[in-house]
């Protein structure tokens, strides 16, 4: 097979060092190899790519090793040089051979021959907002943790305050938690409902938890600044992902974080769910599809259209709720229904990024015919008797004189 590039290298990342191979030669001849070191020192980065430049090196392969390809692909790429990152479990070497080297080399071959598949690598400013996006994830998470551990300390007092209130964290709920951290131990001054037996310990520790607690939601609301200021530009954008069902202005700023303003690098909204890991692997054998699992994408943005896909269901009125629902009938699993619900959100962001417009078909029932007869084979089979049933719903009302794609796109 003849070679598509003629001046490659290959780079086994870690840590605090790097291995290289550089392969050199025509396509139709075997390569002359070279092997260098260097350390992941900006400098030491810097001088070896350009080290690489001036042997005629340009193409370069590694793999998705943590985040340690971030700090090399930030110092190489403006050089000129033009690094890709390869999905590790595509790259992996023939067992009992692992070294450092040779795994430079087996990335070398690979890139050589244009068997590795460069993952999707967004531009600067949008690195930076994923980073601002990732962050306020993690706080948020902070957040609910510190509420949790509040509620925990809470029972081990016999504070029942959440039996009583529907938000511990409401406005009653902090008042009280303020009146506990600040010494009130008296049930009848907390409230007329609550018994205690809350010791100095608890209320030290309620305190320590109330102070953790504010400064998170601080930070958080500073992280939302500067993510709103950092937005002005895709103000638009944002404007119309939360026309869509699930998706606020949180969600749509780190929608726009992940999946960038800009979808030409995904073929269709297929892949675009794929990327995402909210779409199901292809398993097919003898001709014959078998069920298989979504596959690994950008977690962040999966985590994103989960969420949203729960927001989805829970709004009444909307095609998402309705599909929820019907999915959770057939595949016997809300969890499943909702990663299904997250595809098809996932399909549709796609088309509002590359500019279609966002109509919700509204809510849409089944013939209602079909549905008793279902309710009734359902209890049939309850009953142990053995039947079965073709059941044929309706997707489409026909009373409703539009077209719709899977997605609840309307198609002008």
């Amino acid at each position: 097979m003849k070679a598509l590039r003629t001046h490659v290298a290959g780079v086994d990342v870690h840590k605090d060092m790097l291995a290289i191979t550089v392969m050199i030669g025509k396509g139709d001849e075997d390569p002359r190899l070279e092997h260098f070191e260097c350390s992941t020192m900006t400098d030491d980065l810097r001088a070896m790519g350009i080290v690489l430049k001036g042997k005629g090196v340009c193409d370069i392969a590694m793999e998705s090793t943590g985040v340690y390809w971030k700090p090399v692909y930030n110092v190489w790429a403006p050089l000129g040089l033009n690094p890709i990152i390869g999905n590790a479990s595509h790259m992996k070497n023939v067992p009992g051979r692992k070294t450092d080297q040779k795994d430079a080399e087996w990335i070398a071959r690979l890139h050589r021959f244009g068997l590795i598949r460069p993952s999707f690598v967004p531009d600067g400013i949008y690195q930076r907002l994923r980073l601002l996006s990732r962050h306020r994830t993690n706080l948020t998470e902070d957040h609910a943790r510190v509420k949790n551990r509040v509620q925990k300390v809470l029972e081990d007092g016999n504070i029942k305050w959440s039996s009583i209130v529907s938000d511990t964290f409401g406005v009653a709920g902090i008042k009280i938690l303020d009146l506990i951290a600040d010494g009130v131990t008296n049930a009848q001054t907390l409230s007329n409902s609550v018994t205690t037996k809350i010791k100095a310990e608890h209320i030290f520790v309620i305190k320590e938890l109330m102070i953790q607690y504010r400064d998170l939601e601080s930070r958080i609301l500073e992280v939302d600044n500067e993510l709103v200021e950092k937005m002005k530009p895709f103000a638009h954008l944002i404007e119309e992902l939360k026309k869509i069902p699930g998706i606020d202005r949180v969600l749509a700023m780190g929608l726009l974080a992940e999946a960038t303003a800009d979808m030409s690098s995904f073929a269709d909204e297929r892949r675009f769910a794929a990327w995402a890991g909210v779409a199901p692997g292809n398993n097919e054998s003898a001709g014959k599809k078998k069920r298989s699992r979504c596959r690994k994408g950008n977690p962040a943005l999966r985590k994103i259209l989960i969420q949203a896909a729960h927001g989805a269901k829970m709004k009444r009125g909307s095609f998402y709720r309705a599909k929820y629902n019907k999915l959770v009938y057939r595949l016997g699993s809300k969890n499943k229904a909702k990663v299904a619900i997250a595809n098809r959100l996932a399909r549709t962001i796609y088309k509002v990024l590359g500019g279609s417009p966002f109509k919700d078909i509204g809510y849409m029932r089944g013939d209602p015919h079909e549905e008793k007869v279902k309710r009734l084979v359902a209890q049939l089979k309850s009953l142990g008797v053995n039947i079965s049933h073709q059941n044929h719903q309706m997707i489409v009302s026909s009373t409703r004189k539009v077209t719709v794609d899977d997605t609840g796109i309307v198609l002008q």
